[in-house]
């Protein structure tokens, strides 16, 4: 081989190196919180993450441009949960019985709103704040236009979260019939409220532990439970549930998502990620770590797995071939994106990990 194409070859081995060490995520270090972080809320809006400390009971506003926390808001006795109108952050307060509101722009306090026991998960609509109690079991309506409870659902059981596609409230009571005590059987797998119209249906049975709901198309929703082996179907405009898709073994789900032409379905106990066409209703696997208990789609361009039993962020491309993972603090709990940075809130070490997405 002559000296020209040694060099030639050299240079093409080195390339192919640096191709295969290059990395779709730059760790850019961590915010040291302190305490014992267990949510996270991200602000795009004005760079900002909302930070649930159950050690302090407060909540850390922390800089996503700066990395570092810039304030605390510390009207609840027990926080659990953030949600954000255009003009106010509303914080949850468990124990105390309220509603914290907070001027989203310059943090101040603004008043607390006394509701049912428990308040706990809220989405915002229309100006108007829709919540669960878990000590009561309700969802309650605050108008922000007058600070007050405008309207109340009696609920059957405890509801962690839920979900809206237009008109319709779709709740799952986590405590149903599957549930490992007697003393929490509720017949009602999953609640469904049109707020317009007031027209309720409640699906009996079926799912098992019911967390995750996403919409097919108008009036269609598949949904799964922590317990299931599988994904249900509901119609909307027929009452009618079936079985979308089944699987043996993969359980334990704690998310769903959509992913180019794929919905992906995660297992705490399973070390892989189930993926299923929605036209076909084919499914298949790949290897991941256990204990994947968040999945987010990133423009459709990456998957983002979390492990909080292996400490790692696993990266998929959009053909579900894994192509790269991350090392993070201990104890991986939430992801979000904030302008092509991804963070990570670790609770055992008391930080947000870093990244940015190339």
């Amino acid at each position: 081989m002559s000296f020209r194409l040694k060099i030639l070859f050299s240079v093409l081995i080195f390339s192919a190196f640096l191709t295969g060490l290059s990395s779709n995520l730059k760790e850019l270090g961590f915010v040291e919180l302190g305490g014992k972080p267990v949510h996270m809320f991200p602000d795009s809006n004005y760079n900002r993450l909302y930070v649930i400390n159950y050690e302090t009971n407060e909540v850390d506003v922390i800089n996503s441009l700066i990395f570092k926390k810039e304030r605390t808001l510390k009207e609840s006795s027990y926080p659990v949960f953030v949600s954000l109108s255009k003009d106010y952050i509303i914080v949850s307060d468990f124990w105390g019985y309220k509603l914290d509101i907070y001027r989203r722009s310059s943090l101040d306090y603004i008043s607390s709103i006394n509701v049912r026991r428990g308040p706990g998960y809220s989405l915002v609509r229309n100006n108007l704040v829709y919540f669960v109690s878990q000590r009561e079991y309700y969802l309650q309506v605050l108008d922000l236009d007058n600070m007050r409870v405008s309207q109340e659902f009696e609920l059957s059981g405890r509801v962690p979260k839920f979900y809206f596609f237009g008109d319709i409230a779709i709740l799952p009571y986590y405590d149903n019939y599957h549930t490992w005590s007697w003393d929490f059987e509720f017949p009602e797998s999953v609640g469904f409220i049109n707020v317009s119209s007031l027209f309720r249906w409640n699906l009996e049975g079926m799912i098992k532990k019911p967390l995750n709901v996403l919409e097919i198309e108008e009036g269609k929703y598949i949904i799964t439970g922590y317990l299931d082996q599988g994904i249900w179907e509901f119609n909307w405009g027929n009452m009618k549930v079936e079985k979308f898709i089944d699987w043996d073994r993969h359980s334990h789900i704690m998310d769903m998502c959509y992913f180019n032409d794929y919905v992906v379905v995660p297992s705490m106990s399973d070390e892989n990620l189930f993926y299923a066409r929605i036209d076909t209703k084919s499914v298949s696997s790949v290897p991941s770590s256990r204990g994947v208990m968040s999945v987010l789609n990133y423009e459709d361009e990456y998957l983002f797995a979390l492990s909080n039993f292996e400490n790692k962020i696993l990266i998929y491309d959009k053909n579900m071939n894994k192509i790269e993972e991350h090392n993070t603090g201990d104890y991986p709990i939430s992801m979000c994106v904030i302008d092509d940075k991804l963070f990570v809130l670790c609770m055992d070490d008391a930080r947000i990990d870093v990244m940015e997405i190339w």
